[in-house]
């Protein structure tokens, strides 16, 4: 996988997710509108936006996977010797890809049994909101995969000489 492939797939997925904060935002508006002006609620926009708020959590783990900005405690890690600092590092990042595998293979096989469920208000397979489980798994394989082989290293620098 070459470096401006990643640099395509991360701008793609960063965008994938702001489109979705924004439509969010945007149902979520008119919701509030409907409710407070029209005295009704269309049955259709809270189902909506819980759908967008799993996809945008789900997306957002692996983008902050990515970016090593996820949720950790550092507490006991800073104050151990450099060399277990780094060997802690690097078997976090083995588990993370295990994890993400785990999120392909479970969360590839919930989603194909939703495929005969629909979510109520929406008329779509139930599949559709469980996608962005095993989707989520395959960014991580794939950043962490690739922060192994050092090409974000060499995307960085990249990014900054554009």
């Amino acid at each position: 996988m070459t470096a401006k492939m990643l640099l395509h797939i991360r701008k793609l997925t960063e965008s994938f997710v702001l489109l979705m904060i924004v439509l969010m935002t945007m149902i979520i508006s008119y919701q509030v509108i409907s409710r407070f002006v029209f005295n009704t609620t269309p049955p259709w926009i809270q189902p909506l936006s819980l759908l967008l708020m799993v996809w945008i959590g789900f997306i957002g783990i692996a983008i902050g996977i990515q970016d090593n900005s996820h949720i950790k405690i550092n507490l006991f890690v800073e104050k151990m010797p450099k060399k277990i600092q780094t060997l802690l590092n690097y078997t976090q990042r083995v588990l993370a890809v295990l994890f993400g595998l785990f999120m392909v293979i479970e969360g590839g096989k919930f989603s194909l049994s939703m495929l005969s469920s629909s979510i109520p208000g929406l008329k779509v397979p139930s599949a559709v909101l469980y996608i962005a489980v095993p989707l989520a798994g395959l960014l991580i394989i794939v950043y962490l995969i690739c922060e192994f082989l050092g090409k974000w290293e060499s995307l960085s620098e990249e990014s900054e000489v554009e």
